[in-house]
């Protein structure tokens, strides 16, 4: 999300990019005889199977499992699915699942927002529906996978608005994705802000033009300083110093914020922008043309 990040929260149009990388969901179903189990196993972007599974049905009861929290979270997902349709997984048959991811997982590209998509896409129901009844968030991500192109995205009572649009900036070249060597919780920036002071009305209303101007907007100045004010806007809102205030003070350019403050990715843009951030230590660095489906 590149613009009205925990505004769009409250109602204000946000701003979102599809990556180029993604996570993909293989289905086997196994012809055998009693018990019916489910086989999962998740794998990293090196091959690395990093959760793995064996959960009984139909009831969805853990028989093993390599981590507890994701094994609760995974059958949220699925109990919420078969609620939506009851005949998902609800059959004599066992399954072999593997997902396997375009990215790593700690870099914070969406891997619970797209295995949500996928297991929509297996389970035969609504994303959005998916998303709203197992999970806390917008749901822009899930639009993001959908649409698979930049798109304008509001929410409002879980129902959402998207706007597609075509991004023909001719600075991209110029911009910089810069990771910051840590994860940072998307479940737990929600629940965090559910709790704080929120956005005025003249707040979500600005960022929402923001939002409209850099779908458009050609001009390289113009686009720094509309994110310089979207994330002086947010920053207002929720209180906290920019990270450019806190971390990077001297970068002669545009830091923007993205997502769920404090970790994962932002948007860099100035002089010596790659120079600068490889002498701080920070040498996971993506140009934007390599990182943004356009």
């Amino acid at each position: 999300m590149l613009c009205s990040e925990y505004a769009v929260l409250q109602g204000a149009t946000a701003l979102a990019l599809p990556t180029k990388k993604g996570q993909s969901l293989q289905v086997e179903k196994l012809d055998n005889n009693a018990p019916t189990i489910l086989h999962w196993q998740s794998f990293d972007l090196d091959g690395t199977c990093w959760y793995s599974a064996e959960i009984a049905l139909p009831h969805f009861y853990i028989i093993e499992s390599t981590d507890a929290s994701v094994s609760i979270q995974l059958i949220r997902f699925l109990m919420t699915a078969r609620a939506m349709n009851p005949s998902f997984l609800n059959e004599a048959s066992s399954y072999k699942v593997e997902t396997h991811l375009d990215f790593g997982r700690n870099e914070g590209l969406g891997s619970s927002s797209t295995l949500t998509y996928n297991i929509a896409q297996w389970a035969q129901v609504d994303p959005y529906k998916l998303h709203f009844n197992a999970f806390k968030g917008s749901g822009f991500d899930i639009a993001v996978a959908e649409a698979g192109q930049p798109i304008l995205y509001q929410v409002n009572h879980h129902i959402p608005t998207i706007e597609t649009f075509h991004w023909k900036k001719p600075f991209n070249d110029l911009l910089y994705f810069v990771h910051l060597n840590k994860k940072q919780s998307s479940l737990n920036e929600i629940e965090s802000f559910s709790k704080k002071p929120q956005f005025n009305t003249r707040q979500l209303e600005e960022l929402t033009r923001v939002a409209k101007l850099l779908s458009h907007t050609q001009d390289y100045f113009e686009f720094c300083l509309l994110l310089e004010i979207a994330e002086e806007e947010v920053g207002s809102a929720l209180g906290r110093p920019s990270i450019k205030q806190t971390l990077f003070g001297d970068f002669k350019g545009t830091i923007k914020s993205l997502g769920a403050w404090g970790g994962d990715y932002i948007l860099a843009t100035g002089e010596n922008t790659v120079h600068y951030f490889t002498e701080k230590g920070f040498t996971h660095i993506v140009p934007f043309n390599d990182m943004i489906k356009i």
